[in-house]
């Protein structure tokens, strides 16, 4: 059969397409089947592509293939190590990243410097791209077209590429720690964790895709909404129709100060472990004061409490709590004002001022705001002032002051 009508199998790539798809050049197809890594068949599908790049990487580290192979063959080495669960469908096009550049109208240094923030080596002219390398140029030249800088631009990518490599990481670690670690103590061999882990990855990487996606759209329609709300917020305030309420809400951040090296230092799976622990912690505390928990952010959550005061009292509460809990040091930052409601979460300028003001206080403060302080009647409260400040985000100076009991 010919690669022609191998190409007219629905689902199946030929072997020189199977070579284009894994990067590689026909020949180094050629060699993986004569040495028996490959099969000689009329057609191939992903789980070959991803055989082929494997190999292709091993070889490129300067290892034998020839022993790899041989390691197979002696049952050493499972088979099921060439077939690891990556990715349910690679997408290499017929178009090189030169070819790519001259149909975008794009410099070849911004497809490169694209790869980079992505965390993978710069692209040359002649490489091949990928559907979500088209995708991904099409985007960033929309953020361009728009007024956006390309460093900005490329930040955005690189947050993109982090927070899914952390993603992709826990999931392995989940896996190793929950799943292969226990089958491993139950005697399996290796072929039999490979071959698990292989099945598994078939069964779970869809869904996981498909999950991903919606997680995202949900997150982002809340920031949106929130973007939204603070706009209608200031054109109110222009129009001298924002009006206080007669007993707005507060809304208290809790951060964990240190979070992000912890991760970076210690693990996901460590910081995983603190942000339960936190969650459990201040969940409780704000609810014995009345507050109820909106949004948690890993390192910290969100609460509205219908009383000011009673948010300041949850806030001591949390950061005396912290370090008896085996913590790292919590930092609280409360704002009282009007609120919006939407499917669950609350948004407006409150929200805003009362992250930014968690964001300004260092570790083991209470910081709350003079509309807070206005609302807080209780004198077993005492507030020392900080004096007006700048705050991250927040065009006019904001005063701030930070709360502790009156026996103290």
């Amino acid at each position: 059969m010919t690669s022609s009508e191998v190409a007219r199998v629905p689902g199946l790539l030929s072997l020189e397409e199977l070579a284009t798809q894994a990067g590689v050049d026909i020949g180094f197809a050629g060699r993986l089947i004569e040495l028996g890594a490959l099969e000689r068949r009329t057609g191939y599908g992903p789980s070959d592509v991803r055989r082929v790049q494997l190999l292709r990487s091993w070889e490129a580290a300067g290892l034998s293939i020839d022993a790899v192979v041989g390691l197979v063959r002696s049952g050493e080495l499972p088979v099921s190590w060439l077939d690891p669960p990556v990715a349910t469908q690679v997408e290499r096009l017929d178009l090189t990243v030169g070819e790519l550049c001259d149909k975008e109208d794009v410099p070849i240094g911004l497809v490169q410097a694209l790869q980079e923030a992505l965390g993978f080596a710069p692209p040359g002219a002649r490489d091949h791209v990928r559907e979500s390398d088209r995708e991904l140029v099409s985007l960033v030249r929309m953020f361009l077209a728009e007024g956006a800088a390309q460093a900005p631009t490329l930040r955005l990518v690189r947050v993109y590429a982090d927070s899914l490599r952390r993603i992709a990481k826990a999931e392995s670690e989940l896996y190793e720690s929950e799943i292969e670690r226990r089958s491993r103590r139950s005697g399996r061999s290796e072929q039999q964790l490979l071959d698990r882990a292989a099945r598994l990855g078939d069964r779970v990487i869809p869904s996981l895709e498909r999950v991903l996606v919606h997680i995202y759209r949900r997150q982002r329609e809340h920031v949106w909404m929130e973007h939204c709300v603070t706009h209608a917020e200031a054109a109110m305030e222009r129009a001298g129709l924002h009006h206080g309420i007669r007993r707005p809400p507060a809304i208290c951040f809790v951060d964990l100060t240190g979070y992000t090296r912890i991760t970076e230092e210690r693990g996901d799976e460590v910081a995983a472990e603190l942000a339960a622990s936190l969650a459990t912690l201040v969940e409780d505390i704000s609810r014995r004061h009345g507050g109820r928990p909106i949004r948690w952010l890993g390192d910290g959550g969100m609460f509205l409490f219908k009383e000011p005061e009673a948010a300041v009292w949850s806030g001591l509460d949390m950061v005396e709590s912290a370090p008896r809990a085996g913590l790292p040091p919590m930092h609280i930052g409360i704002h009282t004002g009007p609120v919006v409601f939407q499917d669950g979460d609350v948004y407006g300028r409150t929200v805003n001022l009362a992250s930014r003001i968690a964001s300004y206080a260092e570790a083991g403060q209470v910081l709350a705001s003079d509309e807070t302080l206005g609302h807080s009647s209780d004198r077993g409260l005492r507030f020392a002032s900080l004096g007006p400040v700048r705050l991250k985000g927040i065009s006019r100076p904001v005063t701030l002051h930070r709360a502790a009991r009156a026996l103290e």
